[in-house]
């Protein structure tokens, strides 16, 4: 749904754009078959068809202006109003006579206009040739090339052999793209006699300027401006605000400044509002939704504001290049962002109405989703505006390849960290607030991140492992025991007899079996080694708890119970005892003959001792 919004974002504006200068349905009824196609079938065709549709919206021009001329009104009547749309709404058929496909998606709505104008300034002030002397569709069956060029000039007309046009003759692109060039070259020219002389005529009467042009009137006379202020005064306004500059006409420069000064304010005014939001403060960290202030507020601007003021102030030439460029971009770099930050958003909601724990694996992974759904969204748009821009997809497609790759290679240690948490949650090993046993360290799991899990040690320590590291590890999930197993070796003096020995032993089979929380079916206690200086008894059981804390304290109950049944039996508990004994080697002379041996210890044990 986000997506379909954006891509229809252009139609939509067009349609709004035609709605705020008039360009009604009441225009309809005037063709007899509003939705007969231009007739392209040969090079005359083709160039008789766009002189006559031209001279038609001239002609309209010109009935208004002079209805309008000849009265003292400021603005133009009802009936001027929908005959100048009548009019107007033909150049749209007057396009379709050229190929404009070398036109950059993102300038056709301008350049497809102003190109089209430019061409008939050119035709009307260069000598054309009879229509019977250009080649019709039966000529140019046997012609080779499918080309045919307006004699002395560098206007070409060429059959299109590929895509939706095919098998139509078009005015070449190559020459759509020159004919600023040329317009440069005859604007010095005089009209011929015809519509458009006629139309620059009732300019010049209302305006008072007699070198008038047709194009410049067209560039500088806004139409979308005419509801507020009026077209006589429009056309009466001192020369030196019609000075065109790069393209536009020196009222106009003053007018855009003063545009995009208020969008710059307005982005400023998003930005400061956002920020006392923020400073407000948040319970749950990461962007709020006065995060998307400025993101909104770039895209209305780029997508709505600077597009309509520049169709109503008619901003054409280079000036305009720049701003579609400049337009495009931030506005698809900010519904980049703003669909980066809504998922974002979407993901904490989703985790808040769930009542999830907000650093639980669940939340994490929701998150992880989230921002997955929301970068794809991001390169959809990114790519989309690209090929507006006239980048192909798949060049596009080519270089994220490649940038992904060398990316890759450069992180790859950061990507195997993203990869192992993404691992951890989905297979869910452990979980925040469980206690793990990993490569040597224990401890509680803190948070669970993209690069590392954080774990509190024993000794209340905090460890930061990779995530790689921990997918990579044997891990021992503490937590999830269902009964922690003890192991002890009671060791007792070798002088105690056998009776009391297994009196012993059959005693603390007993009080396993009726202690509340050790297992009943599986413990074992069997006099089991002997000692060096010690009778050791191996008991093995398991204690039914549920945590670390609950497992010492009843260890010790067991202990204690352990430690009064020995007394109870009469058994002693032995501890390690070892007994240095000195032996002097027998000599010749012995130890009457006055030589003293030298001394070798040996440690030999003693047996059993009591304490």
């Amino acid at each position: 749904m986000i997506m379909r919004t954006f891509l229809h974002l252009a139609n939509w504006r067009a349609a709004l754009l035609i709605l705020l200068l008039g360009f009604s349905n009441v225009a309809i009824s005037a063709d007899l078959n509003p939705l007969h196609p231009a007739d392209t079938s040969s090079p005359r065709a083709t160039l008789q068809g766009f002189i006559e549709i031209t001279d038609e919206i001239f002609l309209g021009m010109r009935d208004v202006l002079s209805s309008y001329a000849a009265t003292d009104r400021l603005y133009f009547s009802a009936q001027e109003r929908r005959r100048q749309i009548e009019s107007l709404r033909k150049g749209f058929t007057a396009i379709r006579f050229m190929d404009i496909s070398q036109i950059l998606p993102v300038l056709k709505d301008t350049l497809a206009a102003e190109h089209a104008l430019q061409l008939k300034e050119i035709l009307d002030r260069i000598p054309l040739p009879a229509f019977t002397d250009v080649p019709d569709r039966q000529a140019m069956a046997s012609a080779s090339p499918k080309r045919w060029r307006l004699p002395g000039t560098e206007i070409d007309i060429t059959l299109i052999e590929s895509g939706p046009r095919a098998g139509e003759y078009l005015i070449s692109a190559d020459t759509v793209g020159r004919l600023p060039e040329f317009y440069e070259r005859v604007r010095s020219l005089p009209y011929k006699p015809g519509p458009a002389k006629q139309l620059s005529e009732t300019y010049q009467t209302i305006s008072g300027n007699l070198t008038f042009a047709i194009y410049d009137g067209y560039s500088s006379s806004p139409a979308g401006l005419a509801f507020i202020v009026p077209p006589r005064w429009m056309l009466s306004l001192p020369s030196w605000t019609k000075v065109h500059i790069a393209g536009i006409a020196v009222w106009q420069w003053f007018a855009l400044v003063f545009v995009l000064l208020v969008s710059a304010l307005f982005i400023f005014g998003a930005y400061r509002l956002g920020r006392r939001f923020a400073g407000r403060g948040e319970d749950e960290p990461g962007p709020g939704w006065h995060s998307l202030l400025i993101p909104l507020a770039i895209i209305i601007i780029a997508g709505f504001v600077v597009p309509v003021m520049c169709k109503i102030l008619r901003i054409g030439g280079s000036p305009r290049i720049v701003i579609a460029y400049a337009e495009t971009i931030a506005l698809f770099l900010a519904s980049a962002w703003l669909a980066m930050l809504a998922a974002g958003l979407l993901a904490g909601w989703i985790v808040k109405s769930e009542r999830l724990r907000p650093r639980s694996l669940d939340s994490q992974l929701i998150r992880l989703g989230a921002r997955f759904v929301g970068i794809v969204v991001a390169i959809a748009l990114l790519m989309h505006a690209a090929d507006d821009l006239g980048f192909p997809a798949f060049s596009v497609l080519a270089g994220l390849g490649v940038g992904s790759l060398a990316v890759a290679l450069a992180a790859r240690d950061s990507l195997a960290n993203l990869l192992g948490s993404v691992l951890i949650m989905f297979e869910k090993p452990f979980r925040v607030g469980h206690r793990i046993r990993l490569s040597g360290t224990e401890g509680v799991v803190e948070d669970v991140g993209f690069r590392s899990t954080r774990i509190r040690t024993l000794d209340n320590s905090l460890i930061s492992i990779p995530n790689n590291a921990i997918v990579n590890a044997n891990v021992e999930n503490l937590a999830l025991r269902t009964m922690f197993r003890e192991r002890l070796v009671v060791q007792v003096t070798y002088d105690t007899p056998r009776d009391k020995l297994e009196a012993f032993a059959d005693g603390i089979r007993q009080l396993i079996i009726d202690h509340p929380t050790t297992n009943k079916d599986r413990f074992n206690v069997h006099f089991n080694d002997f000692g060096e200086s010690s009778l050791n008894i191996l008991v093995i059981f398991h204690l039914l708890v549920a945590d670390i804390a609950a497992e010492l304290k009843e260890r010790e109950a067991v202990l204690l119970k352990i430690l009064g049944l020995a007394k109870e039996v009469g058994v002693e508990f032995a501890y390690p005892t070892r007994t240095l004994q000195f032996e002097t080697p027998l000599g010749a002379g012995g130890l009457g003959a006055g030589v003293v041996a030298p001394f070798v210890p040996r440690l030999i044990p003693e047996g059993p001792a009591k304490p």
